[in-house]
């Protein structure tokens, strides 16, 4: 920029505008070749040449946030981002479809909806995850960061509580199936107004109430200031504690993963519970970390984009998948409640046929009874699994 009387000049004097409009309305020429006023910004350099008219308005001219340079490796791994969690959406759709049909009448106690809400969570983060990705190939391409990194960041951001949201709901989903299991085999195992009911009725109160101060701390903000690597801003006291936030809503997971493990013994542990939950921890501990340093903030725009893929978006990634993987394993609930009384009516029915048999001796194998066993077994009750025709036994 230099001056010259009645004309301000950029783009190393090939460009002039008038010094009266520009001091009028606030304009400034700044060194990266672009007039603004932080209300207006306009390119001033090449083949951008605006001018500007006595009131104050543009024409010919392109906004300060568009286009204008080659896609670099932020937006290369942000579109690679964007189609993985585009396949996570599809997976996530179906194992909705598999794990939110019902094959049982519908329960108070146990509500279908409940054992849905992880996948609309994996939903969720696979929605916010595509959008974040594809916005981040404009933020490489822009001459100065604007909207399309505030969308970039907000919903980088955005991901973390719901990735906890959906680890939260697996948690959950998983201690109620436990006591649905115990429910349906002794309905008087698990009384609802003991410890145990008021612990898991305050859990969730307590989780959401952290990870939505951690949404609300870091998202709903005046956004303009960190667009452009504010470093005031970016490491201020509301991320801080949005970051720690985030941990202790973490830690409510963990409390209640140990609290269910003690109250339903299951006979086999979930790993894939600590497994999402050491993913997110990364995460977590990127947050706080980015908070307090701005050298590897996530919302500094010149930090290697390393950080915000391998330890931001990769993190989250891993257990989505974990999670999905889990459900394309897991049978439906409905399908499996059926399966463990399928088996307890075969045991029982087996435990009567031995006590009804002749001397004590159950009969084993497919070794046919004789003439005087099926006698003795005629008044015997009808067989429940429709192996035998009761009208034509002897």
């Amino acid at each position: 920029m230099s001056d010259d009387g009645d004309w301000l000049y950029s783009d190393g004097g090939r460009q002039r505008f008038n010094a009266t409009t520009l001091a009028q309305f606030g304009y400034v020429i700044y060194p990266n070749n672009t007039v603004s006023n932080w209300s207006t910004c306009v390119l001033a350099f090449g083949g951008y040449i605006p001018t500007v008219i006595s009131n104050g308005s543009w024409y010919n001219s392109s906004g300060c946030d568009t286009p204008v340079r080659e896609i670099r490796t932020r937006g290369i791994l942000g579109i690679v981002c964007a189609v993985v969690f585009a396949l996570l959406l599809i997976l996530s759709l179906v194992c909705l479809n598999k794990h939110g049909k019902s094959f049982l009448p519908a329960e108070k106690r146990f509500r279908l909806v409940g054992r849905r809400w992880p996948w609309y969570w994996c939903i969720i983060t696979s929605t916010l995850g595509i959008i974040s990705g594809f916005t981040a190939v404009d933020v490489d391409r822009v001459w100065v960061l604007g909207t399309a990194a505030i969308f970039h960041f907000i919903f980088y951001l955005v991901t973390l509580p719901a990735c906890l949201a959906a680890v939260w709901e697996m948690t959950r989903n998983w201690a109620s199936f436990e006591e649905r299991k115990g429910v349906d085999e002794d309905f008087f195992r698990y009384r609802q107004d003991d410890r145990r009911s008021k612990i898991e009725f305050y859990e969730p109160l307590i989780f959401y109430l952290f990870n939505f101060l951690s949404f609300f701390l870091s998202i709903l903000r005046a956004w303009n200031p960190i667009s452009r690597s504010n470093v005031d801003v970016i490491t201020d006291a509301r991320f801080k504690a949005a970051s720690i936030f985030s941990f202790l809503a973490w830690l409510i997971i963990v409390v209640a993963l140990v609290i269910s493990q003690h109250y339903y013994r299951p006979c086999k542990f979930p790993w894939k519970i600590p497994v999402v939950l050491a993913l997110t921890l990364v995460r977590i501990g990127y947050n706080i970390g980015s908070a307090f340093d701005y050298s590897i903030s996530q919302l500094r725009y010149q930090a290697s984009p390393a950080y915000i893929y391998c330890l931001g978006f990769l993190p989250i990634i891993l257990a989505v998948i974990v999670i999905l993987q889990s459900g394309w394993r897991e049978p439906n609930e409905d399908q499996e409640l059926l399966r463990l009384r399928n088996a307890r009516n075969m045991s029982l029915d087996q435990e009567m046929m031995a006590v009804q048999a002749p001397s004590g001796k159950a009969i084993e194998g497919n070794r046919k009874p004789s003439r005087r066993r099926r006698t003795h077994r005629a008044s015997a009750p009808p067989d429940y699994w429709g192996s035998e025709d009761p009208g034509k036994m002897s």
